[in-house]
């Protein structure tokens, strides 16, 4: 099922390339490529077997939303944060899969997990309110996963369109295409089957549960890799862009009709590309981690749930220095309008800053789980 959806998504990069500006300049993707993307069977593969999906491993989550991303930043990103809603709500009960899936085999998954209130306890369920923001392709969305603190701890609940409004606030230097707008929920009723407590999640519940073996993975070290996804295509793609320019664009104010004829470009192109090379090492690394784990039933210790963030963060860092480089080597032109560099390069700086993959968070939780100290920073490993 994996190698016919990237063999789709390939097919359909024209298409994609043809709206990316637009989608750009609308801070929204468009309804045909996300269309396009659907029929590819590009946000099936992430769910289960029971409902349609291919049930993919995390390394596969990559492939998919790098590929993507590849071709067009904004839609790489909704297409990792729509597949990790897929295999977030396949963790929920069978009844609230069926609530998404049985209704509209389709269904798109957006949400953010800080919380929100006031929540109410009611029989059957709770009562919710709140706003949420960052919420990559909500716009799209036909189910909102909403953090909130719940009587028996954090949870993440699922909100069906109809319960949530979308405010359009998102306007952004870089990944404006994926509409990572406000939704807003005023009072409405989630039963208890639409809840999954997010402790239990983070302490390993769902490597014991006997399903299938992606949905085994290690819960918050799986969602941070699978965002590092759309980096590494962002990568690649600003690397590919260079080098083909570089056959005929010149150097100004030096002899060197071609640049690739400069060994000083030569330089910066190597030393981009092995940056480039690093961070799909690091987040394969992480992801292939996983996946043994999962496979094998394990919860993966402390420290090597710490490694894959650190690796995801430093996979996007390689990234970014990757495509600083790429910039001086290419020139003043990838800064303009038309060029694509300038959309890769903004859309990649945005994404990079996300919360999950922050440096200097990740790399601390790390460094604390190497030396044995007490975990201060964060809860989520």
């Amino acid at each position: 099922m994996t190698s016919d959806v990237l063999n789709a998504i390939e097919a359909l990069s024209p298409q994609l390339k043809a709206a990316a500006a637009r989608a750009d300049a609308e801070r929204r993707v468009a309804d045909e490529t996300v269309a396009a993307m659907r029929d590819a069977g590009t946000f099936r593969v992430t769910r289960p077997a029971r409902h349609g999906g291919g049930e993919a491993s995390i390394r596969t989550h990559l492939d998919v939303s790098s590929a993507v991303a590849a071709i067009d930043g904004g839609a790489g990103w909704c297409t990792a944060l729509w597949n990790g809603g897929n295999w977030i709500v396949s963790l929920f009960p069978e009844q609230a899969q069926e609530d998404v899936w049985g209704a509209d085999p389709d269904a798109l998954i957006s949400g953010t997990l800080m919380p929100s209130g006031p929540v109410e306890r009611v029989p059957g369920g709770h009562r919710l309110s709140g706003e949420w923001t960052y919420a990559s392709g909500i716009g799209h969305a036909s189910w909102g996963l909403a953090a909130a603190v719940l009587d028996g701890g954090m949870a993440w609940t699922l909100v069906p369109r109809e319960d949530f409004e979308v405010v359009d606030e998102w306007h952004v230097a870089g990944m404006r295409s994926t509409g990572s707008n406000r939704f807003v929920v005023r009072d409405a009723f989630v039963p208890d089957h639409r809840v999954l407590w997010l402790d239990r999640m983070v302490a390993g519940d769902n490597v014991t549960s006997a399903t299938a073996a992606t949905f085994r993975a290690a819960f918050v070290p799986s969602l941070v890799t699978m965002i590092s996804g759309p980096l590494l295509g962002l990568g690649r793609a600003a690397l590919a862009h260079v080098i083909e320019a570089a056959a005929d664009k010149s150097i100004a104010y030096t002899s060197f009709d071609r640049q690739r004829d400069s060994t000083a470009f030569q330089l910066l192109v190597a030393e981009a590309a092995a940056a480039v090379d690093s961070a799909e090492l690091h987040a394969y690394r992480a992801a292939d981690l996983l996946d043994r784990h999962a496979a094998e039933a394990t919860y993966p210790s402390e420290l090597l749930r710490a490694r894959c963030r650190a690796d995801a963060s430093v996979a996007v860092r390689h990234v970014t220095r990757a495509l600083e480089t790429l910039l001086y080597a290419h020139g003043s032109r990838g800064f303009a309008d038309s060029s694509p560099l300038q959309r890769i390069w903004r859309d990649a700086n945005v994404a990079a800053r996300h919360g999950m993959l922050l440096p200097q968070v990740n790399l601390e939780l790390y460094g604390a789980a190497l030396v044995g100290a007490e975990n201060t920073v964060s809860p989520f490993v």
